[in-house]
């Protein structure tokens, strides 16, 4: 039973993980939206570290799970495996999962919705600079002068001519 009790701390860890993670989604969208990309380069950075902590504990949780599955000869399925603990355990072991569940999806559809406004945006400053260099067809180039792919940066334009 050390081993389901391991199991519900790893569950609870992640949940605690990704409740933090919906807030910094937001503020990535704000960002975007006040076109502060320092900003937007912090966030995504620090949802980038709680996305490798939780890999980490996905990893550790999977391997305990499969110790647990083992010891009591059941399918890799949590819920068959859920289904033969003593209702006590079982209860708040379900809670935390579909609490994880839930949170993980919500989590992932905003993340695909965040992501498909930013490559909206790319391919609309895309278009502004394929109308503002036409001459390039679509390439830019460093300051080296190697191609690069266009990105969201802000453009400097010098003015004087």
């Amino acid at each position: 039973m050390e081993n389901t009790r391991i199991f519900s701390l790893i569950l609870l860890k992640e949940i605690n993980l990704l409740e933090k993670i919906p807030p910094l989604q937001g503020q990535v969208r704000d960002a975007v939206l006040r076109r502060e990309w320092t900003a937007y380069e912090a966030l995504t950075e620090s949802i980038g570290e709680l996305g490798a902590a939780l890999g980490a504990l996905e990893e550790e949780r999977a391997a305990v799970f499969a110790a647990l599955a083992g010891e009591t000869e059941t399918s890799r399925s949590f819920y068959a495996w859920a289904a033969r603990l003593p209702p006590e355990e079982r209860r708040p072991l379900a809670d935390r999962y579909r609490v994880l569940r839930a949170l993980a999806l919500q989590v992932k559809l905003t993340g695909e919705a965040l992501a498909a406004y930013l490559q909206g945006t790319r391919t609309a400053i895309a278009g502004v600079l394929d109308r503002a260099y036409p001459d390039r067809r679509g390439k830019l180039y460093s300051r080296r002068g190697t191609e690069r792919e266009a990105d969201m940066r802000s453009v400097m334009i010098n003015t004087t001519f």
